[in-house]
């Protein structure tokens, strides 16, 4: 990126959220996945007063700034940003682009394919009264801020009138060209810019030396209520709290995820086949995606043994044309690098905008 240009952080002081895993993630994760999706919708008025928090500390940050533009990673029209402001403005889809809601595809968090057709048309039914009384707890939000929302697009649909961004692997890709186009959406592979690459992760030498294939896994913290449920076989662990994933990922055979959007990318750019113990959101939507596209496999963190997980580690490392055609994919997002041709989109569609 142009050394014109810099990112420098403003932090709000932080208040006190729901505790989402074990007031809501722990709870749920035994029912089938309509059922948690309704009561996720169903807790959704419990982060009202946080989100007028954050809505009032954001507003605070663009009259103390005044930008030119506003990029957004949510997944709601805030009043300051989207109204109140008066300031052009793009959406970073940083979930799974389900979250724009085509009435034809499935449901942002539930687990249905894309030929699932009837089974997507009743779980809209279902879910169709709940999502309703979702956009009234927005409405009640602009209310406090005194903005009426007039805007085209629902509240709770992340796209703008400039651009919107949104992250996922163009080969297991919901929309195509014309979709995009029509709606001004630019699609990119993964989050990671070529230029940007950390050496790969160094293996210790007694561990390197090792016959077998390296195995990655990294479930995040939706997985910390149930360490009890994670059942791996007794192998050689390297254990770290932290590591840097895009390090690791250069030097895997293949990873066990959650499968969460930007983990999901990230094995793709670097063509890592994955196993995906999904939870919740669009882990569920990732996880199906990578089923129905024969890019992996899936499993159910409630309802599986050693023996299980052994059988579909031995599946995914055994399997020579998914293993080569994940590789090629890897290959085409490093060579294409979409991220910093999409900076560059970026870039030149702020002509109105004479400071940049």
């Amino acid at each position: 990126m142009d050394s014109r240009y810099k990112f420098e952080i403003y932090e709000y002081e932080k208040k006190e959220q729901n505790d989402f895993i074990n007031s809501l993630v722990k709870p749920l994760i035994a029912l089938p996945a309509i059922d948690r999706m309704k009561e996720s919708f169903k807790s959704f008025d419990k982060n009202v007063d946080y989100f007028f928090y954050v809505d009032k500390e954001v507003s605070k940050l663009i009259k103390k700034l005044k930008p030119d533009y506003l990029l957004c990673d949510m997944s709601t029209h805030l009043p300051s940003v989207i109204l109140e402001s008066k300031i052009p403005y793009s959406f970073i889809i940083s979930t799974n682009p389900l979250i724009l809601d085509v009435e034809n595809l499935p449901v942002m968090g539930l687990d249905h394919g894309v030929d699932e057709k009837e089974k997507i048309k009743a779980a809209r039914i279902e879910l169709k009264e709940l999502r309703e009384n979702t956009l009234k707890i927005l409405e009640e939000l602009y209310a406090k801020r005194n903005v009426t929302y007039d805007y085209k697009y629902p509240m709770n649909v992340p796209r703008s009138d400039y651009l919107t961004f949104y992250i996922y692997p163009r080969e297991l890709d919901y929309f195509d060209d014309n979709f995009r186009k029509d709606y001004k959406i630019l699609q990119v592979d993964a989050p990671i810019a070529n230029s940007r690459l950390p050496n790969p992760f160094e293996l210790p030498e007694e561990f390197a030396k090792l016959p077998g294939k390296i195995i990655y896994v990294s479930l995040g913290s939706l997985f910390r209520p149930f360490g009890d449920k994670i059942n791996f076989p007794n192998n050689r662990f390297i254990g770290e709290n932290f590591v840097d994933q895009l390090a690791v990922l250069q030097v895997v055979d293949m990873m066990i995820a959650h499968g969460g959007n930007n983990t999901f990318s990230e094995c793709f750019y670097f063509g890592v086949p994955a196993l995906i113990f999904p939870v919740m959101t669009d882990q569920l939507n990732n996880a199906k995606r990578t089923e129905e596209t024969e890019f992996g496999y899936q499993m159910n963190l409630m309802d599986y043994t050693k023996e299980e997980l052994k059988e579909k580690i031995n599946k995914i490392l055994s399997d020579k044309v998914l293993i080569e055609k994940t590789k090629k994919v890897g290959e085409r997002i490093r060579k294409e690098n979409s991220l910093e041709k999409a900076v560059k989109t970026f870039y030149e569609s702020l002509k109105i905008l004479k400071k940049i």
